[in-house]
């Protein structure tokens, strides 16, 4: 019994760390941004269409068309040891490209929950191309 207890305790302490680190696999907008500016070493990866683009985005990001036949060989290219932010219209598309993004090996990834349209409800800035 004495085990099951230090077990559920160990379980707890780890299982709950902060929802702001940037080993996090999905956060909301304002803690999105907050590790973003916090970080720079944080690669923005937006996974929207050129033409989702023209509503805005979020500055300093590279833009990575999820729906594009070349996605998977532009993610390929890019360091597998650094951290990426992936955002898209609604969190839909970027939970997806975490979840190839770790397939493919890469360590961090963090999905904003939400995507563009939580982002902007929030109140946070968009650039205008």
């Amino acid at each position: 019994m004495k085990h099951i207890f230090v077990f559920l305790i160990a379980v707890t302490f780890f299982g709950c760390s902060s929802p702001e680190s940037k080993n996090a696999e999905l956060l909301e907008p304002v803690a999105f941004a907050t590790t973003l500016k916090a970080d720079p070493s944080i690669i923005l990866l937006d996974v929207r269409t050129s033409e989702e683009l023209k509503d805005g985005y979020i500055g300093g990001a590279l833009n990575l068309d999820f729906n594009s036949p070349d996605f998977k060989n532009s993610l390929e290219k890019l360091d597998h040891s650094k951290s990426y932010f992936v955002y898209c219209a609604s969190g839909k598309r970027s939970g997806k490209a975490k979840d190839i993004m770790k397939e493919m090996g890469f360590q961090q990834i963090t999905a904003m929950e939400g995507g563009l349209h939580a982002w902007t409800a929030a109140g946070l800035p968009l650039n205008k191309p």
